[in-house]
This record gives structure tokens, sequence and C-alpha cells, in this order.
């Protein structure tokens, strides 16, 4: 399971800096903020925490993307900005909300992303 968010965590992120021109940091963050909140019915006090936390991740993503190096060389530090995003997106979100967000929400927002680049 952890395995599977962390790659689809990296994928969006890979797609979201692959296609860099047409959405940034914050763009992607309050992207993923809008679907969290209609897809996972957040409190207000998590809709809070889950929009501070998509831009402080988004930025990072940014951060590292606008950096010397090969994507290659990236995904380890990708990896890592991912797995903190889980381990704080566990503390935020319910038990039943994240096994949501792994098994259906984060996959749209893949499949979305993937719709965006071909746009």
């Amino acid at each position: 399971m952890k395995s599977k968010l962390v790659g689809v965590a990296l994928l969006l992120f890979v797609m979201q800096w692959g296609n860099a021109q047409k959405m940034d940091a914050r763009e992607m963050a309050d992207y993923q903020t809008e679907t969290m909140i209609e897809q996972l019915n957040l409190s207000e006090e998590q809709q809070d925490k889950v929009a501070e936390l998509n831009l402080k991740y988004s930025k990072k993503q940014a951060t590292l993307m606008n950096q010397e190096g090969s994507m290659f060389s990236k995904m380890s530090d990708m990896k890592k900005i991912a797995e903190a995003k889980k381990a704080e997106l566990e503390k935020v979100l319910s038990k039943a909300q994240m096994e949501k967000f792994e098994n259906d929400v984060a996959p749209k927002m893949k499949k979305e992303m993937r719709k965006k680049m071909r746009a």
C-alpha cells in the first residue's frame, strides 16, 4: 500500500513538472486540495491542514525540479518528499480517508494529470 501511494505521488510529481508551463506549485496544490476536499469529505480543520501540506510539498517539488540534474538523479529525493507527505497526511486524515485516497482519489488525480498533459 505504501509503495503504491509513493508511486502515484511520484507519477503525479513527474507529470506535474513535465508540464510545468501549464501548472505551477500553487495551482497543483490547489488542484490536489480541491480534489481531496470533494472526494474525501474533509472537515474544515482537515481542509486547512491538507491545503498547507499540499502547498508545502508542491513547493519542495518545485525547488527540486528547478535544480540542475536529470530526472533520474532526482528520483530518490522525489521519493523522500512523497513519503514525508504521506506521513503527514496520515496524521490529518482518518484511516478510512487515507485508504480512499490511496485506492481511489490519487489514481483519479493521476488520470486527470495525464489528460492535462495531452491537452
